[in-house]
């Protein structure tokens, strides 16, 4: 019996061997690279296969993982190390990440790893000394003193010492008597196989380790039913001791002989027990395609070099659906993603990559899940509080529950750091391996499997389909409000979580010192001097705004603040003929996720535009904005026209949505790179030329609903001054060169208002400007324009001795502006709706409009590209002739660009506000409607320049 156990349990070690080795091992023309002991004993090689496996869990990258195979001899020295990673390393990391190990505990990769080292002892031992196996345990497999008598212990044969079952004999034949007149006497019940098999499901591959549960369960019952024996002599129980005590110690050494996982294999399982273990099982080859590229993962973290670059899946968390922390899995591996936003954020951080740093978790559960808190340690000088990470796992959807069960069952998360650089770039920081607290793991399982029995039940092998089902018909709701969050960034705080509690006013008094401090740092850029010192500050101010920012948002989830939510109000207060519409740049592919409103409810709708590849979009994009306008071989018309083209699939979705719902009202919020692009102006598939601000009767632009929403409900200011204009020539601005349109658009608009304040050169500068904007109810600038790579050094030209004091900056708006009166804000500049970066980076407040939007205006009209002096005082003169007729803001903005679009000016007389208009202009430039046909010729686009931005 014993050698048919011995054989059983050595056929499961070669199948598990081979197995490995198959599914893990390099390509057989590669085995050269080991030693001859690992090349010809394929318990070595699945050993080492697994090692690398278990280096991977502590995100140690692969050339690290090469030179720790060839620093111990379990791979040759003389092969480079950047063979062996690759060659070797990844093609293992690639397999586990979509399979796991491959046993059935596939999650398990440390227990698999001793596993097999303890196998490979034990076989070991069989043909060397135990000092020469020490050795080798502790030079080549690097294991822990602590470690080195358990893994000793194990041998080739457990079996050798096994017992005797007891129903059929023992050392003086007392013990198996006594069972058997139990069993006759119906005092003992036989233990079968398959009751062994129906409390250790596990062990039903390996009837060699079922026959040892079997044998210690009738020894367990035999001594369970001793006191039942009537008057036993002293004779028996010594007997029955003697026995006992003889079968036990041969027991004994069998157990120790076993391995860690064939013991746990035949401890009894609770019903939680099997029933998670079911669950893991169903979910394995459950992967995201985009965490199998070999750079999905971040290896250890390294301080002195912060430059590496972000995988795309973080980038698309993060740029795309506004994630800062976030919990996903890998394969094997729970995965965390962190981001820095700021220098004591990082800090934090990177304490946490210092050995033996204290950190501390914490849990709560929010009613349909559980928020686990990673808190981060302090660093030295910061005065707190400490950082905190929320991890928020649904409880309400399979995946989360699987993935918290699978956290419990591993204990430990994978924590990927990224940071803010620059303009909400993206760099890698590294990968920190964290280990579950003992006391969180049996919370976060006991929660887990309730999800899961409620949501899943019995079906356990439905998991997968139930995994990559659910949330389809969420999918919309989930994209449009992703889309929110992302591109609020830097104003949803300051507009959602308005109050009138001291926390917000602290967090809005943090946000204008921010913005105050990078206003002085755009104007010493701009005009050439030293920013280290400002940068100081810079950093400084930026830390108090965010810890502001993480009050105030910690108060609202309190409830003592009225915090913005992916809520239908927000839906709601756009009327039902409005639809919003957020172009996704999702996995290199366009995505619609548009939302609006019916009898008094939000719906979604998420439309995939997968015929439009971005491989060469961003570069089309690109290049067109490189272009000089005036290029005589009007490349930058054939650049604009062939992305509008690559847009019409787009506007073509769009229209369909129209059709069904009749919408009259379009707000678009595009991502880069469409945001620089004139998308109302895109084509549409029909027999004439048709485009996206034919179909509605108002197309308008907006960063988010919430912003939209936001300033519709944001409270009125009255307005001392109808109109105001703040006219600049560039005159005497270093650097500029004297235009003569602004000047022009002003006169023009003095005439057409009864009511009109004009700030014209020397008296247009940004201090006089901003104080005058504050009392108005339209703003009209007439000035240069200018883009800075720095957007918070973006701005308009006014007057001052120097570009910086003549400029009146994106970060000098948001410091000091307040526009509660103004309804309408004309930017009648180059550029002034652009900016100038095309890559894509955090989704923060990028353009000179949004700062507008931000302190309080309704709406912005800008420009996407540079305007003629003739295009702004034409456009400015019909727009400012529909505002003194008392067309509402949009309406005159619509009329205006349709007349530019028409060439209207061509038609002859005209009535109502255009006569005036034109009559206006007549006075002022006799050839006006000559040179414009000219340049409609130049450029047909022209009207797409202007668009509008804010609540319809």
């Amino acid at each position: 019996m014993r050698d048919s156990l011995f054989r059983i349990r050595t056929t499961w070690v070669d199948s598990l061997t081979a197995q490995v080795c198959h599914e893990l091992g390099p390509a057989p023309g590669r085995y050269d690279m080991f030693p001859s002991w690992v090349a010809d004993e394929p318990l070595a090689l699945a050993a080492l296969l697994a090692r690398i496996a278990v280096e991977d869990i502590r995100g140690s990258s692969p050339q690290a993982i090469s030179d720790h195979l060839r620093s111990t001899a379990l791979v040759d020295a003389g092969v480079p190390g950047p063979v062996v990673a690759e060659d070797l390393v990844m093609p293992v990391l690639r397999t586990i990440r979509k399979r796991g190990v491959p046993w059935q505990r596939w999650w398990d990769v440390a227990g698999f790893h001793v596993l097999l080292i303890e196998l490979w002892a034990g076989r070991r031992l069989s043909t060397q000394s135990a000092e020469t196996v020490r050795e080798e345990l502790t030079s080549v497999w690097c294991l822990r003193a602590q470690d080195l008598e358990t893994v000793l212990s194990n041998a080739a044969d457990p079996y050798a010492s096994l017992p005797p079952d007891l129903l059929h004999g023992s050392a003086t034949g007392r013990a198996s008597a006594s069972l058997q007149a139990l069993v006759s006497g119906g005092g003992v019940k036989i233990t079968r196989t398959e009751d062994v098999l129906r409390a250790r499901p596990g062990l039903t591959d390996r009837p060699d380790l079922a026959e040892v549960a079997k044998r210690l369960h009738r020894r367990n019952d035999l001594e369970s039913a001793l006191d039942r024996i009537r008057n036993p002599s002293p004779e028996l129980l010594a007997g029955l001791r003697e026995d006992l005590d003889a079968w036990d110690a041969q027991m004994g050494r069998v157990m120790s002989h076993l391995t860690a996982y064939e013991l746990a294999l035949m401890g009894s399982e609770t019903g939680d027990d099997r029933y998670a273990e079911e669950c893991l099982v169903a979910g394995r080859y459950f992967y995201k395609a985009p965490l199998l590229a070999d750079d999905a993962l971040l290896w250890e973290s390294k301080a002195s070099d912060l430059s590496a670059s972000v995988p795309d899946w973080m980038i698309e968390e993060i740029v795309t659906c506004g994630t800062r922390f976030f919990h996903t899995q890998a394969g094997p591996h729970p995965v965390w993603l962190a981001t820095a936003e700021t220098d004591a954020h990082l800090a934090a951080m990177q304490a946490l990559m210092e050995p033996g740093a204290r950190h501390g978790f914490g849990i709560e559960d929010y009613g349909d899940g559980l928020r686990i808190w990673l808190v981060f340690p302090t660093p030295p000088g910061d005065p707190g509080p400490p950082m905190r990470a929320p991890y928020i796992y649904s409880l309400a959807w399979v995946e989360h529950a699987w993935e918290l069960l699978h956290l419990a069952t591993v204990g430990y998360a994978r924590l990927s750091v990224v940071r803010f650089v620059g303009d909400g770039e993206l760099r890698a920081v590294g990968s920190i391996w964290l280990a579950l607290p003992e006391e969180l793991r049996p919370l976060c399982k006991e929660a887990a499997i309730a999800a899961l029995r409620r949501l899943v039940g019995d079906e356990t092998q439905t998991i997968k389909q139930m995994m990559a089902g659910e949330g389809v018909d969420q999918a919309a709701t989930v994209a449009f409000w992703s889309c929110e969050t992302a591109k609020g960034e830097d104003i949803q705080d300051e507009l959602a979580l308005a109050s009138d509690t001291a926390e917000y006013r602290h967090f809005m008094s943090a946000a204008r010192r921010l913005a105050g401090v990078r206003a002085r740092q755009a104007s010493y850029l701009l005009d050439g001097e030293d920013v280290r010192e400002v940068n100081v500050e810079l950093k400084t101010a930026a830390e108090e705004r965010q810890r502001a920012r993480e009050i105030l948002r910690a108060t609202a989830n309190r409830g003592q603040v009225r915090a913005g939510s992916s809520s239908e109000a927000d839906m709601l207060l756009l009327g039902e003929q409005t639809v919003f519409v957020h172009l996704i740049n999702r996995y290199g592919a366009l995505q619609l996720a548009a939302g609006r409103t019916r009898a008094g409810r939000a719906h979604f709708e998420l439309v995939s535009c997968e015929e439009i590849s971005l491989g060469h979009f961003p570069e089309v994009v690109s290049e067109w904005a490189k272009q000089p306008q005036d290029d005589p071989g009007r490349m930058w018309y054939h650049f604009l026209g062939q992305a509008l083209a690559e847009c019409t699939e787009l506007a073509e979705a769009i229209a369909e949505m129209m059709a069904r719902h009749d919408f009259r009202r379009l707000m678009l919020s595009p991502a880069a790179p469409l945001e620089l692009l004139p998308f109302h102006a895109a084509t549409l598939h029909a027999p004439r030329t048709v485009t996206l601000s034919d179909l509605f009767d108002h197309v308008a632009y907006a960063p988010t609903a919430r912003l939209a929403t936001a300033i519709k409900r944001s409270q009125r200011q009255p307005a001392a001054v109808e109109v105001l204009v703040v006219a600049h020539s560039g005159d005497g601005v270093p650097g500029f060169e004297s235009i003569g349109g602004p000047l022009c658009e002003a006169d023009l608009i003095a005439d057409l208002h009864d009511h009109a304040e004009v700030l014209a050169q020397d008296e247009a500068t940004p201090d006089r400007a901003l104080e005058a904007m504050a009392r108005a109810r339209v703003v009209h600038v007439a000035s240069h324009g200018l883009t800075h790579l720095n957007r918070w050094a973006a701005g308009l030209v006014l007057q001052g001795s120097s570009l910086g004091s003549a400029t009146l900056t994106t970060s000098r708006i948001l410091a000091e502006g307040a526009f509660g009166s103004v309804d309408l804000v004309v930017l009648n500049a180059c550029r002034t709706g652009m900016h100038e970066g095309t890559g894509r980076t955090v989704q923060t407040l990028r353009s000179l409009e949004s700062a507008f939007l931000a302190r309080g205006a309704k709406a912005v009209v800008s420009t996407l590209w540079e305007i003629t002096d003739l295009q702004g005082v034409v456009f400015s003169a019909v727009l400012h002739a529909y505002l003194g007729a008392g067309v509402d803001p949009h309406t005159a903005f619509t009329d205006t660009t349709r007349y530019l679009r028409a060439g209207q000016w061509q038609w002859g007389i005209q009535g109502g506000p255009l006569l005036s208009a034109e009559s206006a202009i007549d006075s002022v430039l006799p050839d006006w409607r000559s040179r414009l046909d000219q340049q409609a010729v130049e450029n047909p686009l022209f009207w797409a320049a202007f668009k509008i931005t804010g609540a319809v």
